[in-house]
């Protein structure tokens, strides 16, 4: 990956007292400590580095000395990193590289962003400055700071083009533009097909992209008149309506990463999916800084996916069924204030998102009640006054009308896109937004897998920045060894086993770069006393995946370490 060399030459090298391993070359211990032992705290690095010392000269040859990778090095670097200028022409130079070292395609492309919620107290003198702010949490933690990462990744692999620490407070639909800037540079040209969340549809981004020479696919944010043009269109559809179908052959489903149905040996029917049509439409946005023209056409689809739409339906009754029961247990205590019941209905109603599915009335029942006065017997003569009484009757009932209509619409979705038929069909559409979930994936490795960077020990913003920069690199790593692995047991039409703990016997096409480090976990460098040195053998899965990854097996042999 000539991590070291690519950050080498973009890094000045340490001061004159120090003496060693280079930025680059930290970095690349750092690295392979976070991959090895899934933690990134840099306090932690110069012991492991002291019980692998031999190993590490040896599979380096560099000279590693004691305190080569102390704390307050490891900082430096990281602080270094995320003060540069330089940093994403590394990211560029890093993207470049790989994409000609491993032939990847570069027909797709998507991004997305998160936010990473810290427990950071910031003082109001660098406050506004600062990336660790408040702002929309995607961890549903709106009490603590954050800040955000963006990730480019490229398709099928999800490999990382480029990624960036953003602050917590931002929008992120003024990144995406800079972001598809970067990526075509990367890439080399302007052909490849831009996929994002909603947030990239503004007006602004699609007319931007489009003037300059771009091909996007986004879908449509559901503002006002949106939700009551996708009914109108679902319900009397302009155009021809077409069945969107998958090969139920499983290994086409594999490349594309997703597992909607399990064929049976022997099946070879295709499965529908869902359904869609398209609307040509011509489009016009005037810039308002330099009211430049743009004028475009756009096909809109409309797509229905089976799946989410059964998800929706299944959602939505779950959500009825489990406010009524809550409506239910308040309507027999409704107690005697109307006003603290109102409050009641509406948590109710809001925490189940049934505002436009239940409606409900409170009705008073006036009685009055007779109150004697004394103690004592009564009788038809006993004196009382009569106290006036208030019962609150909680009526409430499901609006059949909004129901059906949601049924109707579920599972629909808008896109626009402005590639032609030919670079992108329906069916292509689906499944290209079938695979979202590959940033996602890097995002669920850093927050809370594998490549976490939670929880945020620095204080130092720039350190932050470094930290995600490796991270990403990691990153890197992860998603090469998957797609290296997988095309090569694509190719020789084989799967692995013993990758699964408690189930020897269950195979994979798609095994994931975790399963792939743990087997190789019980290897073991003995060091006798006379300095020779003996390395526990492979096993057959262990020989399996180096010969998938094209590496030697002799790396694990005496010859190699004592070469070394």
């Amino acid at each position: 990956m000539k991590i070291a060399s690519i950050i080498d030459n973009q890094l000045a090298a340490p001061h004159g007292n120090r003496k060693g391993l280079s930025y680059g070359q930290l970095a690349v211990l750092l690295l392979t400590y976070i991959v090895s032992e899934a933690d990134h705290r840099i306090c932690c690095l110069e012991t492991w580095v002291s019980e692998h010392q031999r190993s590490l000269k040896a599979i380096t040859e560099w000279e590693i000395r004691e305190k080569e990778a102390t704390d307050d090095r490891c900082g430096d670097l990281l602080r270094i990193i995320g003060l540069t200028e330089a940093l994403p022409q590394m990211e560029m130079s890093l993207s470049q590289h790989l994409v000609k070292a491993y032939e990847l395609p570069t027909s797709q492309a998507r991004s997305d962003t998160t936010s990473f919620s810290v427990y950071h107290q910031i003082s109001e003198d660098v406050e506004e400055e600062s990336l660790i702010k408040f702002g929309y949490s995607k961890d549903k933690r709106p009490d603590l700071r954050q800040y955000r990462q963006m990730l480019a990744t490229l398709d099928p692999l999800g490999m990382p083009l480029l990624g960036a620490t953003l602050a917590g407070n931002g929008g992120d639909e003024s990144e995406y533009l800079p972001t598809w800037r970067k990526m075509r540079e990367i890439l080399g040209h302007r052909e490849f097909l831009y996929l994002a969340d909603s947030k990239a549809s503004t007006w602004s981004n699609r007319a931007k992209i489009q003037g300059e020479g771009g091909i996007y696919c986004f879908p449509l944010a559901m503002t006002q008149p949106r939700p009551k043009l996708l009914a109108d269109w679902v319900k009397n559809p302009p155009t021809e309506v077409i069945k969107i179908v998958e090969k139920a052959d499983a290994e086409l489903r594999g490349s594309l990463g997703d597992y909607p149905h399990q064929a049976d040996e022997g099946e070879s029917e295709d499965l529908e999916i869902g359904k869609g049509f398209e609307v040509p439409l011509g489009n016009i946005w005037v810039e308002p800084e330099t009211e430049k023209r743009y004028q475009w056409e756009e096909r809109w689809l409309v797509l229905k996916s089976n799946a989410l739409a059964s998800r929706q339906i299944k959602g939505l009754e779950s959500r009825l069924a489990k406010g009524e029961e809550a409506l239910l247990s308040l309507q027999k205590r409704p107690g005697k204030d109307e006003k603290r019941l109102e409050q009641k209905i509406q948590e109710i109603v809001k925490s189940y998102r049934l505002t436009k599915y239940v409606e409900y009335s409170i009705d008073r029942n006036i009685s009055y009640k007779k109150v004697y006065k004394g103690r004592g017997s009564r009788s038809e003569d006993s004196s009382y006054r009569r106290v006036r009484q208030i019962n609150l009757i909680l009526n409430y009932q499901r609006l059949s009308t909004e129901i059906e209509s949601f049924k109707t619409v579920a599972g629909w979705r808008l896109y626009v896109t402005n590639a032609t038929s030919e670079r992108l069909s329906l069916t292509e559409a689906v499944q290209a937004y079938k695979q979202q979930w590959q940033p996602e994936m890097g995002f669920h490795r850093f927050k809370k897998g594998r490549l976490s960077a939670l929880p945020i020990y620095f204080r130092d913003e720039k350190k932050i920045k470094g930290l995600m920069f490796l991270l990403t690199i990691a990153l890197r790593v992860f998603t090469l060894m998957e797609f290296v692995v997988r095309r090569q047991l694509h190719q020789s039409q084989s799967s692995l086993a013993r990758l699964y703990s408690g189930n020897p016997k269950r195979t994979t096409k798609r095994p994931t770069a975790e399963k792939m480090l743990r087997a190789f976990n019980n290897i073991t460098l003995y060091i006798h006393r006379d300095d020779s040195i003996e390395i526990s053998g492979l096993n057959l899965v262990q020989q399996k995946i180096l010969r998938l990854m094209n590496v030697e097996e002799s790396i694990y042999t005496t010859d190699y370490f004592a070469s070394g």
